[in-house]
């Protein structure tokens, strides 16, 4: 890796280099995703912010392959944002990607980088990336981006060179991590720092390690890099040529050029602006939309699929989704993500397409985005199915000219007691409320296993022991995963329930399950409880309530 020593003499930086310097963050980054992982709140093995913002920033490093040596500031800035749109995942995969936005908005003119610009850059991160949230919280990765802004402009004030800018931003975003667990009771009691703000902190860590020209490559090998995840999708088909082109130079406003391609197809994206635009177009003459891009601008990369090969599949799968319901298949489609053979199972045979993921496994805003502009349907419902995967849904409602709404469903349980809402012969609107009332009368017991002690939820927890997790707080814990079901389920309201269905998951048996259900049945007689095998990973038991 090259050393930035004209930049450390100069006090500037190249497009070049702010190119060199965001690998070098990524490369730091996912040496320590695992450490940053482990800093999850919950004793449970689901703490992947570590991951999200790795894959993240890694989709955002990718997006800059395709970018010349000569190349400004402004136009890396912008690409990393650009590809870190659609890759990012989760909840801090997503923020990391407005802070990204933030960053490129504020270098908009730039050629190069100098210490003002930075600070001006850091600044207006962390303003969109608070106004990106809808209730912002201090103590997280938005009080660390803050603090990172506020040094780097006092720092710029004193005449600081880019390398001890680095450093000064470095220093704040420790002491702003450090103070997470001050500003937040439940970092607090866990005993840990914010993950988000940690990995945030990371970031700007390997930024200044390249600045100094220390080796992050070098570094990394002392740390363990983050597991890799699955990164499979359900591949769905649509019609004709799903054309994608980035362009520079533009001569027309995006206004014009989202016109135009809707001349051409359907599924029509325009977003960026006249210096960097990118368009997707689902179309049966993709020469055309090359050809446009060709005669208004400067084309950079250029991706055309044939989904029309496709097409005997989704007719398949749609007249599956069609006979399992005894009606034709609705107007309205609904995108469901889900882990484990058996629960995605469940989801299709109810009519819903499925995106691969859950815990440990958030998917991408891209994985959704796709499953959203191949299914077909004008009008689509989401079911995140995971608190850290609302907000990924949610911003694929931005990036797609289908109308798309996220019900915020938080368990495999409330996305399936929605689903059963759903009525193929009802609009949007009346499908959307019934389902969201269908989920929030769903309860859901989880059974993991803790991977270290803690205090969570006013209960002690020893590493190893199966925890009880009812609607999100922990309410027991115990030495095998049947004990921390049944005693789950004295914190829920089941006698006010009428069916109790166990999901069990690859570390569990159907003998075993079914012995639990049995100690069920007899401590509630006339209680409903059935046993289906969901596959989930992590989780012996997900129990749904109704």
């Amino acid at each position: 890796m090259t050393t930035p020593t004209a930049a450390r003499d100069r006090g500037r930086a190249t497009g070049a280099d702010l190119r060199t310097a965001l690998q070098s963050a990524s490369t730091w980054l996912t040496a320590n995703a695992e450490r940053i992982n482990a800093l999850n709140v919950f004793p449970v093995p689901d703490g992947d912010t570590g991951t999200n913002m790795s894959m993240t920033l890694q989709a955002a490093v990718e997006g800059l392959h395709r970018l010349g040596e000569d190349v400004s500031v402004s136009q890396v800035a912008r690409a990393a944002y650009e590809a870190a749109m659609l890759g990012a995942r989760g909840n801090s995969g997503v923020i990391l990607s407005q802070l990204l936005r933030g960053f490129a908005e504020a270098l908009t003119d730039a050629s190069e980088l100098i210490p003002s610009a930075l600070a001006a850059a850091l600044a207006q991160a962390s303003e969109v990336a608070y106004h990106a949230v809808s209730r912002p919280v201090e103590g997280t990765i938005l009080t660390v981006a803050r603090e990172a802004g506020v040094a780097a402009r006092a720092a710029a004030d004193a005449s600081a060179d880019l390398p001890d800018m680095l450093g000064h931003i470095v220093r704040a975003a420790s002491d702003a991590v450090a103070a997470t667990p001050m500003q937040l009771e439940t970092l607090h009691k866990a005993g840990v720092v914010d993950s988000g703000g940690e990995g945030f902190r990371v970031i700007l860590e390997g930024a200044w390690m390249w600045s100094t020209g220390r080796s992050v490559e070098d570094d990394a090998q002392t740390h363990p890099y983050s597991r890799a995840l699955v990164d499979a999708i359900d591949q769905e088909s649509t019609f004709g040529f799903c054309t994608e082109v980035l362009m520079r130079d533009v001569d027309l406003p995006v206004s014009d050029v989202k016109g135009h391609m809707e001349a051409l197809g359907e599924s029509v994206i325009a977003v960026g602006d006249q210096s960097l635009m990118r368009v997707h177009v689902h179309t049966l003459r993709p020469g055309q939309a090359l050809e446009f891009g060709v005669d208004h601008g400067t084309v950079v990369r250029v991706k055309v699929e044939n989904m029309e090969l496709q097409r005997d599949a989704f007719a398949a799968e749609a007249g599956r989704a069609a006979d399992t319901q005894g009606q034709p298949a609705s107007s309205i489609g609904v995108i469901a993500v889900a882990s484990g053979d058996g629960l995605q199972k469940v989801f299709r045979s109810l009519g819903a397409r499925v995106v691969q993921g859950g815990q440990t496994m958030n998917p991408s805003v891209q994985d959704i985005l796709t499953a959203v502009n191949s299914s077909g349907c004008k009008e689509l419902l989401i079911l995140p199915n995971n608190s850290n995967i609302i907000l990924t849904a949610r911003h694929v409602q931005e990036l797609t000219p289908h109308s798309v709404a996220v019900i915020p469903t938080e368990t495999m349980p409330q996305g399936i007691g929605a689903l059963l809402a759903f009525n193929f012969q009802s609009d949007m609107q009346t499908n959307l409320a019934a389902m969201e009332q269908a989920a929030h009368a769903v309860h859901t017991i989880e059974v993991t296993r803790s991977v270290r002690e803690a205090e969570v939820d006013g209960l002690s927890v020893k590493q190893g022991e199966f925890l009880g997790i009812a609607d999100g707080r922990v309410v027991a814990s115990a030495a095998s995963a049947d004990e921390a079901l049944v005693s789950g389920l004295t914190q829920t309201p089941i006698n006010d329930m009428e069916i109790v269905t166990i999901y069990f998951g690859r570390n569990a048996t159907s003998e075993g399950t079914e012995a639990v259900a049995a100690r069920i049945r007899e401590a509630h007689p006339g209680l409903a409880v059935e046993v289906v095998e969901g596959g989930q990973p992590h989780y012996p038991y997900v129990v749904s309530l109704e």
